[in-house]
């Protein structure tokens, strides 16, 4: 029974604390304006998500040693490229991810990795837990914000949603 209960809540935290502080809210319910955040290319040297500016995009804050983000990770491999989004995700990977090339990111997705090693992306946009996902529009303006590993189903949704192509898929 004990074993049972522990799973149980083991279940219900499908997160890794991704800057170490176990304070803090989370996230604001959006929506609100995506802030400048600054990361660090894979590789090394400054990075830029003006890239993302101006498009829809999601913001995929991960740690490498999460079994979730892991999981998330390889949704996205195959939903992104099949739904037209694969340019549109953005991994930012946790100050505590090695990055060796970033080599544990898909293929599809390895392109937009860039870490936040100093925490202070993941501070702005309140993530205290991984993997959180970012939604933002055209507008640059953050529309869904979901902390924990999504379904299929949910991700196909968020893309139909901010992208604003209500279609059947």
């Amino acid at each position: 029974m004990l074993v049972a209960a522990c799973a149980a809540a083991a279940a219900l935290l499908p997160v890794l604390l991704a800057n170490g502080n176990r304070a803090g809210s989370g996230p604001r319910q959006p929506p609100w304006p995506l802030p400048p955040l600054t990361v660090v290319q894979v590789g090394g040297g400054p990075g830029s998500l003006e890239e993302m500016k101006g498009s829809p995009a999601v913001l995929l804050y991960v740690d490498r040693e999460c079994v979730y983000c892991r999981a998330e990770l390889d949704q996205w491999e195959a939903l992104a490229p099949e739904h037209g989004f694969a340019e549109r995700v953005w991994v930012v990977a946790s100050p505590t991810s090695e990055m060796e090339g970033a080599q544990w990111v898909p293929e599809p997705l390895r392109a937009r990795t860039v870490q936040d090693p100093d925490g202070s992306a993941g501070r702005m946009l309140g993530v205290n837990a991984v993997p959180a996902a970012f939604w933002i529009d055209a507008t640059d303006t953050v529309r869904i914000v979901e902390v924990g590993q999504s379904s299929r189903r949910r991700l196909i949704n968020n893309i139909q949603t901010i992208t604003g192509d209500e279609s059947e898929q």
